[in-house]
């Protein structure tokens, strides 16, 4: 009897060395390789699901050997020739050049520092290069970074900021970057005014909206919507989650996202 219940605790032991050493294993990331202009370099990339990202400083320096790195209170930025680049972990953007470029799974922190990690597609396309994927990372560097001009103006970025945080000023991030994404999916559409001021004061649509404060969020996420970020592709309308509205008895619900429903 001794003997059986010393076998059995044994295998019990085992067992649970055996699942604690696959825990273990599964949390170790995945990598890829790297290439810049056909070279594979040091560097690889890990995989977040199926996106590749690359630490902030060793990253910037595949583009730009010769960047400053400089880190303040958790933001990190790079300077070097026509960039500045700046971003912290766990936002869903960086900037560059005063431009947001959106990064939908967020900005991971590098578990051994807090390091933002970059996406590598954004990053390559801010950079000016280019970016291909055939089961590695294939940089190809040209032209100079993005450019500081902006593709909007004062009174756009304004204007949605405001009808953002009217409408979602205490919706999550993501809430408040699809309001923006609807207004800029009417300008885009032939059925609507064809710019952000006429979509908004179009009769019996966003103008009481624009009396709100916006605040940071709201304006980033103005920023991104006008930049091109899209959370709800598709989507014209939006309204409170279960409150019957004219788009819900006559459009398709594409998306519920916090306490809104999208409507095309």
């Amino acid at each position: 009897m001794k003997r059986r219940m010393t076998a059995f605790l044994l295998s019990v032991l085992l067992a649970g060395t055996m699942v604690l050493s696959a825990s273990a294993e599964s949390i170790q990331r995945p990598t890829v390789a790297v290439t810049v202009n056909g070279e594979e370099v040091e560097l690889r990339g890990t995989l977040y699901g199926w996106t590749s990202f690359l630490p902030f400083d060793e990253g910037i320096r595949l583009f730009c050997p010769e960047a400053e790195i400089s880190e303040e209170d958790g933001l990190y930025t790079a300077k070097g020739e026509g960039f500045t680049l700046t971003a912290r972990a766990g936002d869903c953007y960086f900037v560059i050049n005063g431009r947001y470029r959106y990064v939908p799974q967020g900005l991971p922190a590098r578990e051994e520092d807090g390091m933002p990690m970059l996406s590598s597609v954004p990053l390559c396309i801010a950079m000016g290069g280019t970016v291909a994927w055939t089961g590695q990372v294939e940089f190809t560097l040209g032209e100079a970074p993005l450019s500081e001009e902006l593709p909007y103006t004062e009174e756009e970025l304004d204007l949605i900021s405001r009808v953002i945080m009217h409408e979602a000023g205490w919706e999550p991030f993501e809430g408040k970057l699809a309001v923006g994404s609807v207004i800029m999916n009417r300008v885009r559409d032939g059925q609507f005014p064809n710019s952000v001021y006429d979509v908004i004061y179009q009769p019996n649509q966003f103008a009481g909206a624009t009396n709100a404060t916006p605040n940071e969020d709201s304006i980033v996420a103005a920023r991104l919507a006008l930049e091109g970020a899209n959370v709800v592709p598709g989507a014209f309308f939006f309204n409170g989650k279960g409150i019957p509205c004219w788009a819900s008895q006559n459009k398709a619900q594409l998306y519920v996202i916090g306490n809104h429903a999208f409507y095309g």
